[in-house]
């Protein structure tokens, strides 16, 4: 019988962990270089660019280095030494995150005490039984932008394809920017509702059968417009009453990575090659932060490379900001003609100035945009669309919001020339930074 230790398996975890943060699959960056080719959109050149700069220098694509979620399919033949197998995998996982400076971004419980474990784990994990005398391991990084807009829906077995498809377009259409496009889809069909959220996940990495293949195919062709590189579809027997469909939404880093485990080493799938340079970007109208009025005047639609000083802030922040100004307190930090960045970046390696850092989404901080204008906020800086009722009040305070594309992180990290935190420390990434940027890359959103 096979013998496995628990050591090698950590170590597999551990460069898993590794390869999915900082490099994308082949297929997809060719089909990133294809958008860009047959296009020549700058958002693709921006993504390209990441790409090479991530892959350089072993840094995160995206700041939300999220949740980890490992596929573990031991055969039935291998015998586990070591510790315990789900310790091992989380202790890998902590390892990966610390030593890396990746962010940390899980939270101890979901609606009580919403505090950060500070290791980024527990994971998600999964285990299988199958045949055979090796161990399988497939692992998934989920940030919250396109995690957070993933749908479940019971259909009826009457139910037509095209509602199915209509289903997934609007699911697509909903999340917009938010999910950071162009998409990989994930479609689970079978099963019962939990089950078939789970298919949508596995089918990132499981092979497709020859119907699932030609249905992907038909979906395509009917999202078409959509901005989706790729679907993957995965299907399973159900109750006769029943046809539960869920769709997992991943952005175009498509952070997925795999690896066999036998008595003799470790394989990994395959990500030996070298992302190609890309021209970088320099359009846009320069502007500093610090022309109120010329900001003020911008238009709709415009792109610009900003340059000084704006503040980092986002969801923790905004509320300690909010409970402060009710309470009378002081701030920590002046909001008056200040520009507001909803970002959490990466911890700083030791050679950085700050970590990958990008923009979360946007519509999370409605809530809390009436007051930040009302305290003088000029402009805010963030990702994907806002509320109209919040739309209203950027324009009725003839503020302004910018987006930054998604999934750009270390690109960005390298505007920014420096970095301090200035309030809410115990926060981590949550933390407020002050941060000096030049030639940000950005478009005026309203």
């Amino acid at each position: 019988m096979p013998l496995i230790h628990t050591d090698k398996i950590k170590e597999a975890v551990y460069n898993l962990c590794v390869i999915a943060n900082t490099s994308i699959e082949k297929p997809f960056y060719e089909k990133i270089l294809g958008l860009y080719n047959s296009t020549g959109d700058e958002k693709y050149a921006l993504i390209l660019q990441n790409i090479e700069i991530s892959r350089k220098k072993s840094r995160p694509l995206c700041q939300d280095t999220g949740q980890v979620i490992l596929f573990v399919k031991i055969g039935q033949n291998v015998q586990i030494s070591g510790e315990n197998l789900e310790n091992a995998l989380n202790n890998a996982v902590a390892k990966a995150y610390e030593e890396n400076f990746y962010r940390k971004s899980v939270v101890s419980n979901a609606i009580f005490e919403r505090k950060n474990t500070k290791t980024n784990t527990p994971a998600i994990i999964y285990t299988e039984i199958s045949s055979g005398d090796e161990i399988e391991i497939n692992l998934l990084v989920k940030g919250a932008g396109s995690e957070n807009y993933g749908a479940v829906k019971m259909f009826n077995p009457a139910d037509t394809k095209e509602e199915i498809f209509e289903f997934i377009k609007e699911t697509i259409q909903k999340a917009g920017e938010r999910a950071c496009p162009p998409l990989v889809l994930g479609i689970g069909a079978g099963g019962t509702m939990d089950y078939a959220a789970l298919l949508s996940k596995k089918a990132f990495f499981s092979p497709m059968s020859a119907a699932e293949i030609a249905l992907k195919n038909e979906l395509l062709e009917y999202l078409e417009g959509c901005e989706v590189l790729d679907a993957k579809i995965l299907t399973a027997p159900t109750h006769i009453a029943s046809l539960p469909v869920a769709v997992t939404l991943n952005c175009h880093c498509m952070r997925h990575s795999g690896c066999v485990i036998s008595e003799n080493g470790i394989k990994y799938k395959n990500t030996d090659y070298t992302p190609g340079a890309i021209e970088r970007k320099t359009g846009g109208l320069k502007i500093n932060t610090c022309e109120i009025e010329k900001i003020r005047a911008l238009n709709s639609g415009g792109e610009v490379l900003l340059s000084g000083e704006i503040y980092t802030a986002r969801d923790a922040a905004h509320a300690r900001i909010k409970e402060m100004l009710e309470n009378g307190q002081k701030l920590p930090l002046e909001l008056k003609n200040k520009i507001i960045f909803y970002a959490g970046p990466c911890p700083a390696a030791p050679d950085e100035v700050i970590g990958p850092i990008g923009p979360t989404t946007s519509a999370r901080m409605d809530k809390y945009t009436d007051l930040m204008l009302k305290n003088g906020v000029i402009a805010m800086i963030g990702k994907g669309e806002r509320s109209k009722e919040c739309s209203k009040l950027i324009k009725s305070h003839n503020a302004r919001y910018f987006t930054a594309y998604g999934g750009i992180a270390s690109l960005l990290a390298g505007c920014v020339k420096s970095a301090e935190v200035v309030a809410f420390e115990d926060l981590g990434a949550e933390a407020v930074f002050r941060l000096e940027v030049e030639n940000l890359p950005l478009k005026v959103n309203l």
